[in-house]
């Protein structure tokens, strides 16, 4: 059997160990950093390639999904790993991946070796620097293929300590405020988080005894999948209450919209992204932020079935408000990166409100929205880096007339930001349009249908802050200040053609990515309604 998911554990862990210790000079400690996080990215290829299409898993073979040992429907986890780790608590080591996790974790791969690329010349403690994104690399990729409570919070703790780092040494003039307060914030909705971990913990030895044949408490994250799921089939009597099921998912719903993060726990966003190095907000914004959005799927909808359609109409408000909220924010920016940070929140939202719809078509938009917004937001926070580099300023009012000084910059901008406002062809547009379908045919709405009038004003308006932003940045005349701004560099480059062209492809050719999704969707959430 192949051990390709701790090998995309172990990579990055050797690799920034490895940087940290031998990289003595910055040459070294980029170049040790770029072949570890390239084998990353090569073995998540692989993962994904060989589900796409099982016949191209040569290297590790076909996924094969791993049945619990009693009859019944299951979720189908693939590439699983299954070890005792410490008995005397019950604790193990649990892995897999599936339609939902498997996009993640090569995003994860990718956007970390691209943010090493674009910090080619970073001379600031180049061996810390380097391992820390490699580290970060390795949290995030156990939060996204971890199947046992504590080993997906001890990931998941792990996260924030890179990234508190990052943006505490490297990042701007107020980066202690910023990365204590994205600390607190995100570690308090940890803790919360922690109390749905241990009532699930205290009330999961029927469920166990029920999936595995154990009546002991446990921390298996794949018990409670399973039984979920043949609850909802009726291939399971009794499974958590729907009364125990309510607290439980208000917990961890709190811990998610926290890391995702949705109005009003956003706050920490805006600050952390202005003040962190553009890797760190490629990361953050990129990855950190899904997997609050991962979390929903694979807890809440996953795991508390019953809860979520009770309280969908949580989701629902948390989704509108954000979108619309942080779309009339944007137009007040005068940060460049700012402005690019608030959109996160919005582009956020449809993911909380795709969720909420509780049919296929907009549970997989919401998922893909994950995936395509990914892609994006590093594309533009890459921008807000390269403008700042080139002029010295990110500041809207500062900057004009770059079409004629910087034409390289300018054209990823305008595909960047078209992207992100969901122009059909590009990637986003897709995402976007299935989460408003679904919206719009939930069953849950009814008569109050016409309602999905107040997230669809957030397009209307995301297009005129983007539009705006544009004309104010590109055109006109060239101040004196910028006649002698450079374009991309050529690492920049390289960076931005590979995520450009994801932009299109992904645009003209979703299917292979919906497939997946669609596979995760159809079997552990059979009981969705609608399209």
């Amino acid at each position: 059997m192949a051990y390709i998911l701790s090998l995309l554990i172990l990579v990055p862990l050797v690799g920034a160990v490895v940087a940290w210790v031998a990289g003595t000079s910055q040459q070294l400690a980029k170049l040790i950093a770029l072949a570890f996080s390239l084998a990353e990215t090569g073995l998540a290829s692989f993962l994904l390639v060989g589900f796409i299409n099982p016949s191209w898993g040569v290297l590790f073979g076909p996924p094969i999904a791993t049945p619990p040992p009693t009859p019944g429907a299951y979720v189908p986890l693939f590439y699983m790993e299954r070890y005792t780790w410490i008995s005397q608590f019950g604790l193990n080591y649990i892995v897999g991946v599936d339609g939902l996790s498997i996009p993640l974790i090569w995003l994860t791969a990718l956007l970390t070796t691209l943010a090493l690329v674009f910090h080619w010349d970073e001379e600031n403690r180049p061996r810390a620097f380097f391992g820390l994104f490699l580290f970060l690399e390795m949290a995030l990729a156990g939060v996204f293929m971890a199947l046992d409570f504590f080993l997906f919070a001890i990931f998941w703790e792990l996260v924030l300590l890179p990234m508190f780092f990052l943006i505490g040494i490297w990042g701007g003039s107020n980066r202690r405020y910023a990365a204590l307060k994205f600390l607190i914030f995100t570690h308090v909705g940890f803790v919360i988080m922690l109390i749905g971990i241990f009532t699930l913990y205290f009330n999961s030895a029927g469920v166990n005894n029920a999936v595995y044949g154990n009546p002991t408490n446990t921390l298996d994250m794949t018990a409670f999948l399973h039984g979920a799921l043949r609850h909802e089939t009726g291939g399971l009597a009794t499974y958590l209450s729907l009364a125990l099921q309510i607290p439980i998912f208000a917990v961890f719903l709190f811990g998610f919209i926290v890391k995702l993060p949705s109005f009003p726990f956003h706050t920490w966003l805006p600050d952390a992204h202005v003040e962190a190095p553009t890797g760190g907000s490629v990361l953050l914004a990129g990855v950190l932020l899904k997997m609050g959005g991962y979390g929903i799927f694979r807890i809440n909808m996953g795991m508390l079935p019953e809860a979520m359609k009770d309280l969908w109409w949580v989701l629902a408000i948390l989704g509108t408000v954000s979108m619309v909220y942080a779309a009339f924010v944007c137009l007040a920016q005068v940060d460049l990166k700012r402005l690019i940070a608030y959109s996160s929140v919005g582009h956020m939202g449809f993911v909380l409100l795709g969720a909420s719809s509780l049919t296929v078509i907009g549970v997989q938009g919401a998922i893909f929205q994950l995936f395509n917004h990914g892609i994006i937001t590093a594309i533009l926070f890459m921008l807000a880096g390269s403008v700042k580099h080139a002029t010295g300023t990110r500041d809207i009012p500062d900057l004009q007339g770059l079409a004629k000084v910087m034409p390289q910059f300018s054209l990823v901008l305008a595909i960047g930001f078209f992207a992100s406002l969901g122009l059909p062809g590009l990637n986003s547009f897709w995402s976007e349009f299935m989460v408003f379908v679904g919206a719009y045919g939930s069953p849950n709405l009814g008569e109050m249908r016409r309602l999905i009038i107040i997230p669809l004003i957030s397009i209307v308006v995301t297009a005129a802050y983007y539009v705006y932003t544009m004309q104010r940045i590109l055109f006109g005349d060239v101040p004196e200040k910028l006649g002698r701004s450079h374009d991309l560099l050529p690492w920049e480059r390289v960076s931005y053609v590979v995520l450009v062209a994801l932009v299109f492809l992904v645009g003209f050719f979703p299917v292979p990515f919906l497939g997946m999704i669609n596979a995760f969707t159809s079997a552990s959430f059979p009981w969705l309604g609608g399209l």
